[in-house]
């Protein structure tokens, strides 16, 4: 039974490993567009993903969490300081879809460098 058990569990947490990651990033660009979007370009990926819109609620992102986010990525970049960002998906950095067809992360912090 227990070995089983084990079993189980070892098989599961591959699985788990893969289902969520994060980027931890310098941000080079942070562009908001007049339509609401926020597009950033960060060393993960170097090339643009929108993150959420500022003018209406995406992929569960609210407008007020959307200006948190943006004012925090500027301020990442203008004092030369990490983003991470942290998506529940499997994925890896490299391979986050571009422009609108990101997922939105499900956090957004900063680290020192």
């Amino acid at each position: 039974m227990k070995l089983k058990l084990f079993t189980c569990l070892a098989l599961a947490m591959p699985i788990q490993a893969l289902a969520a990651f994060n980027c931890e990033v310098d941000v080079s660009k942070v562009l908001i567009y007049k339509d609401g979007n926020v597009n950033v370009v960060h060393s993960g990926r170097n090339d643009f993903t929108v993150i959420c819109n500022l003018k209406t609620e995406r992929q569960g992102v609210s407008i007020t969490t959307c200006a948190m986010w943006a004012s925090m990525l500027q301020n990442v970049q203008n004092n030369d300081v990490r983003a991470i960002f942290y998506y529940g998906e499997a994925g890896t950095c490299a391979t986050l879809p571009i422009y609108g067809d990101t997922p939105a992360p499900v956090y957004i912090g900063t680290v020192k460098k």
